[in-house]
């Protein structure tokens, strides 16, 4: 089932990605495998990204983990032992604290009050399910948020 978006409900395949107090909905389709983290991430010397050394079946890799407000840490935090991969960002891994893949999901978007929103904010809507809040956002935005400089 592909992601639909009209002005009342999202329809469709997504992953709801956990750092911290952050909670992100995004469609299934930006999102690649998840994985778990198998060796310690070393400091590369560029702030917030993390190297995993080359393994018997991967290179080396880096891992980034966000912030509460989508900025890069400094530090791994370590409870981020989830790893996703994003297709349009080979090489990329984000660090999570929980991931879940929610299959045939619908949910109401809300728009977020306009004091909240800037004229670059990378998130616009949140959707409630039970007593939780998670942001609408797409790997793209999400992407460029955490790495300005590369989008």
């Amino acid at each position: 089932m592909t992601t639909t978006h009209d002005k009342r409900r999202l329809k469709g395949n997504f992953v709801l990605l956990k750092a911290g107090r952050l909670q992100l909905l995004l469609p299934q389709h930006d999102v690649g495998a998840a994985e778990y983290l198998s060796a310690t991430p070393q400091p590369t010397g560029q702030a917030g990204l993390f190297e995993l050394p080359a393994n018997d079946t991967a290179d080396s890799r880096f891992v980034a983990a966000l912030s509460p407000q989508m900025g890069l840490l400094e530090q791994l935090p370590p409870g981020r032992f989830l790893l996703t991969s994003f297709p349009s960002q080979a090489g990329v891994l984000m660090g999570w604290d929980d991931v879940k893949v929610l299959i045939d999901a619908e949910f109401v978007p809300h728009a977020l009050p306009p004091a909240m929103l800037g004229a670059a904010a990378p998130l616009t809507e949140y959707v409630e399910f039970g007593d939780e809040v998670a942001f609408c956002c797409s790997a793209e935005r999400l992407l460029a948020q955490a790495f300005p400089a590369r989008s």
